[in-house]
């Protein structure tokens, strides 16, 4: 009850700095994403780690220090070794930190990235040069094409299958370069309840969130689920880690609250900053209430690519 009562209170401090309607109003597009991370490319290092791992760390101690946002990797580096791979490629690689911190582990493997987003990717880029067996490349993980079928004997993506649109699309082209017995590895946030079954509080904060975050709706965790089985997936391992990332999450609403604290100022910074900068506030101040009460959750799934149903 209290949750639900600090969710109100929220929605009517953003409503004193933004217009709701024209916030919910916005449609997302991979051009309007491009733009987003292009807007947000210091404002990334200043607010959330100058690491480059722009991700949710996961505290299992539920107390967040920087080495939790190493948890994507060492997940990734954990199936690395287990299947003795050489070949990994990452979807919307971003800043490359992951891929970067894994080509360092495994000199001998080689590891390729794609993502959409030039600005996020000139960090990629730079990392790239002092190493030689990272790729980082300009392209859109719902056709990967430039890749030959039975490639990689993993593709992970943290926190950035919620920007597709096509979900389908990207796991027939993920299990189509997968190795047999390879694996998807997959971190992201998903909703919980179907939009029915939300209050209107908890429908308008939801959707302020996804807006916030340039995601044009987040998705039922066991709609992928049931995509990724129709794609002859198997579930190798899931694990609810919705309260561990919460210490992150806290990290961003303390700094969101200071912004919402004072309308008048920050209304006015409504006339100098980007809206795709300023909207990061209302994610990072409702984000930890949303997952509290239920409504969001943040998975980690891995996929096994299904050999009995298909010959490549």
């Amino acid at each position: 009850m209290q949750s639900q009562t600090d969710l109100k209170q929220k929605l009517e401090n953003i409503s004193k700095v933004f217009k709701i309607e024209d916030v919910l109003s916005i449609k997302t597009s991979n051009e309007y994403t491009q733009k987003y991370y292009q807007v947000n490319k210091i404002p990334y290092s200043l607010f959330h780690t100058k690491t480059d791992l722009i991700y949710m760390g996961v505290s299992r101690d539920g107390i967040y220090k920087e080495k939790d946002l190493l948890e994507a990797a060492k997940t990734v580096e954990k199936y690395l070794k287990n299947l003795n791979g050489n070949k990994v490629l990452e979807l919307a690689t971003g800043r490359g930190a992951n891929s970067f911190y894994l080509a360092q582990k495994f000199p001998a493997a080689k590891f390729y990235g794609v993502d959409i987003s030039r600005g996020q990717l000139d960090f990629a880029f730079k990392k790239a040069k002092g190493i030689n067996n990272y790729f980082p490349n300009f392209g859109d993980y719902h056709d990967l094409s430039k890749f030959e079928s039975g490639t990689f004997d993993i593709v992970f993506v943290v926190e950035a299958l919620c920007y597709s649109m096509d979900n389908d699309k990207v796991l027939a082209e993920v299990y189509r370069v997968l190795k047999k017995n390879g694996v998807f590895i997959i971190f992201d946030g998903y909703l919980n309840k179907k939009i029915n079954q939300l209050t209107s509080d908890e429908k308008i904060a939801s959707g302020l969130t996804e807006k916030g975050m340039a995601v044009e709706k987040f998705e039922l965790y066991d709609s992928l689920i049931s995509k990724a089985k129709e794609n002859n997936f198997k579930i190798e391992f899931e694990e609810n880690v919705s309260q561990f990332v919460i210490p992150t999450m806290e990290r961003f609403e303390r700094k969101a609250a200071l912004f919402f604290k004072f309308p008048k100022l920050a209304k006015l910074s409504l006339y100098v900053f980007p809206k795709e900068f300023l909207y990061n506030a209302i994610s990072g101040y409702l984000s930890a209430t949303l997952m509290k009460i239920n409504v969001c959750s943040y998975m980690i799934t891995v996929l096994k690519k299904d050999n009995f149903l298909n010959n490549d």
